[in-house]
């Protein structure tokens, strides 16, 4: 989990491997946050990365600096971690995976890190896979209809979420699968003991895109009796009703 990496018995250049590869890609500015870094011992470190060719950056929307691991990077960090996959650098991936970071990055400034849990889409999808195992269903079973959440918090006050960053570049047909798999994915898990866990939140860029997404959902469910929860936001909005705040939405 990211915000264990400042707190762990792990070398500098551990951490900071650790906390990019959980993040994908990140932000100097989110990284000295998550560390608790200042900027010259950052900075110095990623200097360290990149002279041991384990680093790559680009630009964000805004003109930002942004770091992601480069293959040797990923190598050492799966090591670390103990995940034995395939080495994927997130190049492909930047505007998506920085609009998920931006969620947790948003609700420590608002609440504070403590008692916070976030799991990465690699550790959120063990969580799910986990929890259906739980239940007793065997690994083809999940495997049938396996999805990989981008992420996954526990807030201190016991709220549970899992969250997709929708970035408005998937069509109809692919939403309505996304729903559908979380509908397989969750409906199995123990109301009883884990009712919570059927809390998915939608966050999207715009105003247009999360009343889109409500509405094809709302399409779903007319067809599908369904106990799984879906909350839609626009980005920024979601932070309150994550800390457990209701507040009046805006779509």
């Amino acid at each position: 989990m990211i915000l264990n990496w400042a707190d762990g018995q792990y070398t500098d250049t551990e951490k900071i491997v650790g906390a990019i590869y959980d993040a994908g890609c990140i932000r100097r500015s989110d990284l000295m946050e998550i560390l608790e870094w200042k900027r010259s011992k950052t900075d110095a470190h990623l200097l360290k990365l990149r002279q041991r060719e384990m680093l790559i950056t680009r630009r964000d929307h805004r003109s930002e600096t942004v770091y992601m691991l480069a293959e040797n990077g990923v190598r050492f960090a799966q090591q670390l971690v103990g995940f034995d996959g395939k080495v994927i650098t997130m190049e492909a991936q930047i505007s998506h995976q920085l609009g998920v970071n931006d969620i947790l990055m948003r609700f420590i400034r608002a609440y504070g890190r403590d008692g916070v849990k976030w799991y990465s889409t690699r550790e959120a999808s063990d969580e799910l896979f986990n929890f259906r195992s739980m239940v007793g269903q065997s690994d083809r079973d999940i495997r049938t209809n396996y999805i990989r959440p981008d992420a996954l918090i526990l807030t201190p006050n016991d709220y549970i979420f899992w969250i997709e960053y929708d970035n408005a570049t998937e069509s109809s047909r692919q939403i309505r699968k996304k729903y559908m798999l979380y509908i397989q994915n969750l409906s199995v898990i123990d109301e009883v003991t884990y009712g919570e866990m059927r809390r998915v939140v939608w966050i999207s860029p715009s105003v247009e895109r999360t009343r889109w997404l409500e509405a094809r959902w709302n399409e779903v469910k007319e067809k599908r009796n369904t106990n799984v929860e879906m909350r839609f936001f626009v980005a920024g909005e979601e932070t309150h009703d994550l800390a457990g705040i209701k507040v009046q939405q805006t779509v």
